[in-house]
C-alpha cells in the first residue's frame, strides 16, 4: 500500500462510494489541507492511466464521480 494526498472533496467522494471502514486515512490533514489515504498501488496506476496531463489524483477522482452522476 502507498500513501497519497487528496482533497477533502475527493476523500468524501470515495467514502460515499465504499463500505464504512474500507478507506484507511490519517486523521490530520497535511499542510495543504489534504487528507492522506492509503491505497493499493494498482489504484494509483489506474488513476495515472486515466488522468489528463496536469490532473491530480483528486481531480481524476472528482471527474470520475461527476461522470458517474451523469
Amino acid at each position: 500500500m502507498i500513501r497519497i494526498a487528496i482533497t477533502v472533496q475527493a476523500y468524501e467522494a470515495i467514502v460515499a462510494a465504499l463500505p464504512i471502514g474500507s478507506v484507511g486515512y490519517e486523521p490530520e490533514p497535511n499542510a495543504k489541507g489534504e487528507l492522506l489515504i492509503w491505497v493499493e498501488e494498482i489504484w494509483c496506476s489506474k488513476l495515472d492511466a486515466i488522468g489528463n496531463p496536469g490532473e491530480t489524483y483528486s481531480d481524476v477522482i472528482l471527474r470520475l464521480v461527476e461522470q458517474e452522476r451523469r
